[in-house]
């Protein structure tokens, strides 16, 4: 159910949210300002910053995690 969900509101995500964050995820702000090395980021998006992104960097992997999606449509 939760990646049913997941893929649901990825699909609906503006394309430059997903583009600029696929490109370059270590551009994201560092989700614990404490913790700036952190692999856990978060990506604001919009003309207006309406939309924020949390997510986790799995170098290793080669993968970029979603944890949380917030968007103000």
């Amino acid at each position: 159910m939760a990646a049913e969900q997941s893929q649901a509101q990825i699909a609906a995500l503006p394309a430059e949210a997903l583009t600029a964050l696929a490109l370059a995820p270590w551009n994201g702000h560092p989700y614990h300002r404490h913790r700036p090395d952190s692999p856990m980021r978060a990506w604001r998006f919009g003309p207006h910053g309406e939309g924020d992104i949390v997510y986790l960097i799995l170098n290793d992997q080669r993968r970029v995690d979603l944890l949380v999606v917030l968007w103000l449509a």
